[in-house]
């Protein structure tokens, strides 16, 4: 399952893509000021996605998938 990652200061959120609620949940972290990491990370759960997410991109890898536009996966 891929997993989008929402991001808000140091808070990430890892939203699974093809969930039947993921509209209304990453919708509603948007309006929170939430905003879509170029980022899809592939794995069985959310916690998964966070696990393999924090091992394979550091802070400065994200600032960077910004900065050029570019998608990481994982």
């Amino acid at each position: 399952m891929q997993y989008c990652v929402l991001v808000k200061e140091d808070v990430l959120v890892f939203e699974a893509v093809n969930s039947d609620e993921s509209f209304s949940v990453i919708f509603g972290l948007f309006k929170q000021g939430f905003v879509l990491a170029p980022v899809l990370v592939e794995a069985n759960n959310a916690e998964n996605a966070r696990v393999c997410f924090h091992h394979r991109f550091q802070w400065e890898d994200l600032k960077n998938a910004f900065d050029t536009k570019k998608v990481l996966l994982c």
